[in-house]
């Protein structure tokens, strides 16, 4: 987990884990999110400890606590690449977030999570457009699904 982790960061409806039995308790998020909840916060969404199994093997809710890279905002993804393709990209990523989570994603408004990224750098490789879509930043985060 990220040392300078802030626990407001996550959202309010965040499942949190009871289960400090699991064999993957040290390695997931909803547990370390757990053991760092601040006094203050009085009520948080928990997860069933009997409903999973102790060993944490097949957990659906397991999520691993390292952070991934994230993008952030996409203004200028377009500007290197010839008109014709970036066109045929911009429709293509349109079709695939859909019109309202694109223009969150342009904006800044919304992370593009990893696979997101690669789906985007697929559509440059199909168009043969050299080099890697550049996006406006990138952030370390938790991939909450």
């Amino acid at each position: 987990m990220k040392t300078d982790f802030d626990y407001n960061s996550m959202p309010v409806s965040f499942a949190h884990c009871l289960n400090g039995h699991c064999l993957r308790a040290d390695k997931c998020l909803r547990r370390q999110v757990t053991l760092r909840m601040p006094k203050e916060r009085a009520a948080v969404t928990v997860i069933n400890p009997e409903h999973i199994a102790s060993d944490g093997g097949d957990c659906t809710y397991f999520i691993d606590e390292k952070p991934l890279l994230f993008a952030r905002g996409m203004k200028h993804i377009l500007d290197r690449v010839p008109l014709a393709d970036a066109n045929i990209i911009k429709r293509q990523m349109i079709s695939y977030f859909g019109k309202t989570v694109y223009y969150r994603c342009c904006n800044k408004e919304r992370l593009i999570k990893p696979k997101e990224q690669e789906y985007i750098q697929g559509l440059f490789r199909k168009r043969g457009v050299a080099g890697s879509p550049q996006f406006d930043e990138y952030i370390e985060y938790y991939d909450l699904g």
